[in-house]
């Protein structure tokens, strides 16, 4: 080997080293504390691994189930089980339940890199894509939190490499995994791999039919449960196709026409026209056209993101990829198109059928992260083709990238570090550690988050032992004033959400006991700043990171 190519070979080993340590540390730096607080779905994750270790049951007492109960819906295993040793090691804490997403996201990173360069033989290409997946703020904001779809790239990108590495048996063990850790997939990859091996049948000399066995077997069971099973009870609630408010609006819908037509009477009866025109089915295709085409829109890719605040990584000026990239797209677009690179174009498109089945939250960037890797792969394309003409132009392209994501990054590391409190649900950990303090002290410790129930931060934060919980279910209500509902601990009241008026509730002459308050602030009528009712005191607050009040501490006597 000359000289030259000894001195480019490290000049590259040390180009590729320098953007993987640049994408682990974007990853892992400030991981507890940024997202700030720990979501409800993040301590769940983390409960559920912690009863599983401790008691072989997910906490509703489950033995080693395939899709573990939660309090709200069934999840899917593959998170869930993995974050087990996780937190045999380190015990319930932020850092156990985020940890595995950061080395997924990392691990995701040398994925994507290794996909590009299999796919196309181009070390440079291979470069070019780690650079893009390492800054790829949609990426790393799923990277520091507990969510399955950072699990669910993973194996599919895994799956999709040994695919082109003729590795047929793990791809189809990995596609299969992937369907398992995440719900969009279970629509999304079946799907995608009939075309991509239909697409490629020219190509296979050798098929092994044990691969064709394992990924039908995993295929077949998720999505049979899907359908059919406790698992899809999620998407049943949330598809369009369930919207209880469809029948409704097809009835409105035929009547103002027949009326604006010219029609009159009581109880007039949908003409023909009026049934082909307007019905449940065609109501269910504008909805998802609608939804189909918000997740392609320039508003949620490149403006403001998504409108949830746990899922976009600014309040409405930082979109989920940045507005320097639109140019790489719209150039990988036409590459992918030119060099017939049907799977690529097929993922691009199929990517967002999945949320688009969905009515809520759409865009949701949850749900479309299956099609993230495809947007990330086409600007990959497009920087390669502006390398190809111009060496000079992609170094100065490269440059406002670079500048670009500095810009937004130093926003997620500073602002967002504030904006992601309340949504992440920051304060539940302190209030606990405020009611273990004073347990003893007070007869009654009632804690009112309003709109949000705090029992699973209680359970998370205390490790408190499943098996006990398990042999109180179903955990009963309890109704400690009048219309004022929720779960006993001891003596402490988890209140269920809602609005109460507090001044109102002690006014009434309601019996009250040595009680402690912690109430979220905004419940109406009880500020401490203002006049409170004789024998009731204010004792502090908690604070979200910029000094604004998330709860109120309250003694009443």
């Amino acid at each position: 080997m000359s000289e030259n190519n000894l001195r480019a070979k490290w000049l590259r080993s040390i180009l590729v080293a320098s953007i993987l340590s640049l994408g682990a540390s974007l990853r892992i730096i400030g991981l507890t504390t940024l997202p700030n607080g720990l979501h409800w779905d993040e301590q769940d994750t983390g409960y559920q691994a912690y009863s599983l270790l401790q008691t072989g049951r997910d906490y509703f007492g489950n033995i080693l189930p395939l899709f573990p109960h939660s309090l709200a819906k069934y999840r899917t295993p593959v998170l869930i089980y993995s974050t087990v040793p996780v937190v045999k090691f380190f015990g319930l804490s932020a850092f156990s339940v985020r940890l595995l997403p950061a080395i997924f996201g990392i691990l995701g990173i040398i994925t994507f890199g290794m996909l590009c360069y299999f796919t196309s033989r181009d070390l440079t290409f291979g470069i070019l894509g780690l650079l893009i997946i390492s800054l790829s703020i949609w990426h790393i904001q799923y990277s520091r939190q507990t969510v399955e779809s950072i699990v669910m790239s993973l194996y599919f990108l895994l799956g999709l490499t040994c695919f082109f590495r003729k590795k047929y048996i793990v791809s189809a063990l990995l596609f299969g995994l992937s369907m398992w850790a995440y719900s969009t997939a279970k629509m999304f990859v079946p799907v995608f791999v009939l075309f991509l091996f239909l697409s490629n049948l020219k190509n296979f000399k050798r098929l092994p039919l044990l691969s064709i066995f394992i990924f039908s077997l995993l295929s077949i069971m998720v999505i049979t449960d899907g359908v059919f099973g406790k698992s899809g009870q999620r998407f049943r609630e949330l598809s369009i196709m369930t919207d209880p408010t469809t029948a409704a609006e097809v009835n409105v819908l035929r009547q103002t026409q027949q009326l604006a037509s010219g029609a009159t009477g009581v109880g007039l009866s949908p003409r023909p026209i009026d049934k082909i025109i307007y019905n449940k089915p065609m109501l269910w295709w504008g909805t998802f056209i609608r939804n189909y085409a918000s997740a392609y829109s320039t508003e949620f890719l490149f403006i403001s993101g998504d409108h949830e605040l746990r899922h976009s990584p600014s309040k409405e000026n930082i979109g989920m990829l940045y507005l320097i990239e639109v140019i790489p797209l719209g150039l990988g677009i036409y590459i992918a198109l030119k060099n017939k690179n049907y799977w690529l174009i097929f993922w691009f498109l199929f990517g967002a059928v999945p949320g688009a089945l969905t009515r809520t939250d759409n865009p949701h960037a949850a749900r479309l992260f299956i099609m993230l890797p495809a947007l990330l792969y086409l600007i990959s394309l497009g920087m390669k083709f502006v390398y190809d003409k111009s060496r000079p132009l992609l170094y100065f392209y490269t440059f406002i990238l670079l500048y670009s994501s500095f810009i937004t990054l130093s926003y997620y590391f500073s602002v967002y570090r504030w904006e992601s409190a309340k949504p992440f649900q920051y304060g539940f950990d302190k209030i606990i550690e405020t009611i273990e303090l004073n347990k003893n002290k007070y007869d009654r410790i009632m804690v009112d988050g309003k709109q949000d129930t705090l029992l699973m931060a209680y359970l998370f934060n205390t490790a408190f032992d499943p098996a006990k919980f398990q042999s109180m279910l179903p955990l009963p209500v309890v109704q400690p004033y009048s219309n004022v509902y929720g779960n006993q601990f001891d003596n402490v009241f988890l209140l269920s959400g809602g609005e109460r008026t507090w001044r109102t509730i002690w006014n009434d002459g309601e019996t009250r006991q040595k009680t402690l308050l912690i109430v979220a602030t905004g419940q109406p009528e009880l500020e401490i700043d203002k006049s409170l009712p004789s024998g009731i005191s204010g004792l502090g607050t908690i604070d979200y990171p910029d000094s604004s009040i998330a709860f109120q501490i309250i003694e009443a006597r």
